[in-house]
């Protein structure tokens, strides 16, 4: 199953619709994550046919108010994927222990870092063509029953880093 992550649009809506569409058309996602900032920016993506899983960035009111939890959990063939908006303040350690993928915004700055058999994803940020002293970036996990491959492609479509995993018992792992 292929989803693609994005995150901190800030109502960049022609950079996310540019993303939206590769990901349906090129890589046929079944699901969009949202990371937060501004995960209303997703609301006119409805008639993609995908479905949308969302959290609220620090920006929004509904992240204020808690009105839109800070935390969502997805179940992908097995693997607990879990969605924040700011990693140093949304996750608990007992976040860490029962998933499999931690994603989050926030910095703009993309990462893929694996720990101890948890993978962490920042996909960036699609907000401008720089922001932060980044570039625009967004992520596509590729969730399958034995291996897992997590890559950040640029504005032009480019992989820019990547990690292909395998699955076990006790987390995931290099391939």
């Amino acid at each position: 199953m292929k989803i693609g992550v994005v995150s901190d649009t800030h109502r960049n809506k022609s950079f996310l619709e540019e993303v939206v569409e590769w990901l349906t058309k090129r890589q046929r996602i079944a699901t969009l994550y949202h990371l937060g900032d501004d995960c209303e920016d997703v609301v006119d993506l409805s008639e993609q046919g995908i479905d949308i899983i969302q959290v609220p960035g620090i920006y929004d009111p509904k992240y204020k108010d808690g009105t839109l939890g800070h935390k969502q959990i997805d179940t992908v063939l097995g693997l607990r994927i879990l969605l924040v908006h700011f990693l140093g303040k949304d996750i608990t350690e007992d976040d860490r222990t029962v998933s499999d993928i931690i994603l989050y915004g926030h910095t703009h700055k993309a990462e893929l870092t694996l720990e101890d058999g948890l993978l962490l994803m920042n996909p960036g940020h699609l907000k401008a063509k720089l922001d932060k002293q980044f570039k625009p970036s967004f992520g596509l996990l590729d969730i399958q029953d034995e291996t897992v491959s997590a890559k950040i492609f640029n504005m032009e479509f480019k992989e820019i880093m990547g990690i292909d995993l395998i699955r076990a018992e006790s987390g995931l792992y290099r391939a």
